[in-house]
């Protein structure tokens, strides 16, 4: 099956939903989108705007907000910050109160439960006026991710997915070409280069659970799409015994064995710092980072750098991940005002800023000509953002931050997985 076509029939299968009719989500919206400006009863009263949005973990996001306001003289813009561990609270209390905010920030490939409770409103007939205008300044795979039922329910601002960055100078003295696309072997084969020929440590991913649980979760996910089941491994239904997490465990353990994995021993108590500050030292041959990093990175190195997708143990490269954008409620008291505010956000003035400070934005229209962002922005292709761990907090903190490192030191390979699937089990029944 092609990428696309998985990644599609991913959207559908993960995400059909049954859309509850709320507050008049799916009715037209009176200016279908046309407007520059919202219009208020009074002649000179500024339209109010409650905005929850303002995740300050971009650097961007303190411009991007000042130039929102400058641009928009017409409307009174209350900039809230996001605390993303409390945002679904925050969410429902505002909306079952009948006092949300206009505009929130969320995860696109998250909207299944908010659409099925009937909280966020049909973004469709905005996107899809005057030909889709709207619509098409968008990565189409990125918009994609807030589809249910064939309509929009969140428009995205930027995506989110592991990269390799690849110091070339290392690479070139251990004979080595950095590949765009690498099976898992030829990525093996490159670390042991770089580790007889060269002073350098082959690889480095932070110990970090959102970090080397990387390499667990893109291996076990490229296994099962190359047998046609991602979409069965993100709903549960894949068990442990199945041999994918098995084959992925001890081709980490053969990494981690081989000591390509910086700094060795201590490779499972190391920071996001002190990889990164290796790598930028010429120690590190392939950094495993974020891709709204890699601009940053590439800048303060002294060497030159390739960006090159996370190696695939099946066939193909499955890249986790997925976007982060902006829905409004369905009980928004002007929806009108809020897209415009949108439109005005997301549009290329204001998302060239989020570009300027390295992350690739979701607006397609916006010239890109820094090298690097042009090829981590090809990588999109790739992105599968459903998972099934995510499902209850014991799996997720198990699967992400203590089975790789349980079986490393020592743990049984059928323990170790005994335990994931009784967690999963438990989940899903």
């Amino acid at each position: 099956m092609k990428k696309k076509k998985i990644f599609a029939l991913a959207l559908l299968t993960a995400l059909s939903l049954t859309v509850s009719a709320c507050g008049g989500a799916d009715k037209a919206p009176a200016s279908s989108g046309g407007s520059n400006q919202a219009s208020s009863e009074k002649g000179d009263t500024k339209v109010e705007i409650k905005f929850f949005g303002m995740n300050m973990a971009y650097t961007s996001m303190e411009e991007m907000g000042a130039e929102l306001q400058k641009k928009m003289p017409k409307y009174d813009i209350e900039l809230l910050k996001v605390d993303t561990g409390t945002i679904d609270a925050s969410i429902r209390t505002g909306v079952a109160g009948g006092s949300p905010a206009d505009i929130y920030f969320y995860w696109p490939q998250n909207m299944g439960n908010l659409v099925k409770d009937g909280l966020a409103l049909d973004l469709t007939p905005y996107l899809e006026a005057n030909n889709g205008e709207w619509k098409n300044t968008f990565t189409p795979e990125l918009l994609d991710l807030g589809k249910i039922d064939g309509k929009y329910y969140n428009v995205p601002f930027g995506s989110a997915y592991p990269v390799l960055i690849v110091n070339n100078e290392i690479f070139k003295q251990a004979g080595v070409e950095p590949k765009q696309e690498m099976t898992w072997q030829e990525f093996m084969d490159i670390n042991e280069q770089i580790k007889t020929k060269t002073d350098a440590a082959p690889f480095a991913v932070s110990s970090e659970p959102d970090r080397q649980s990387w390499l667990i979760r893109q291996g076990v996910m490229s296994l099962a799409n190359g047998d046609g089941k991602l979409e069965a491994l993100a709903t549960g239904e894949v068990a442990a015994d199945s041999g994918y997490y098995e084959t992925a465990l001890n081709n980490i353990q053969d990494l981690y064995k081989k000591n390509y994995w910086y700094p060795g021993e201590g490779a499972l108590n190391i920071t996001r710092d002190e990889i990164n500050a290796a790598f930028l030292q010429g120690k590190v041959g392939m950094l495993a980072e974020v891709a709204g990093a890699a601009l940053s990175i590439s800048e303060q190195a002294e060497f030159d750098v390739t960006v090159v997708k996370w190696p695939a143990m099946g066939p193909e490269t499955v890249l986790l991940g997925g976007a982060n954008g902006y829905f409004i409620p369905a009980n928004a008291s002007n929806p009108d005002a809020a897209v415009e505010v949108l439109k005005t956000l997301l549009g290329s003035d204001i998302q060239s800023i989020h570009l300027a400070h390295g992350y690739p934005p979701a607006n397609q229209t916006i010239k890109v000509e820094n090298p690097v962002l042009q090829q981590i922005m090809t990588f999109t292709e790739d992105l599968y953002p459903f998972e099934f761990h995510t499902k209850e907090a014991k799996m997720k903190s198990y699967y992400e931050g203590e089975m790789v490192p349980n079986f490393l030191m020592g743990a049984k390979i059928k323990d170790v997985l005994g335990q994931l699937d009784t967690l999963r089990q438990n989940a899903f029944k």
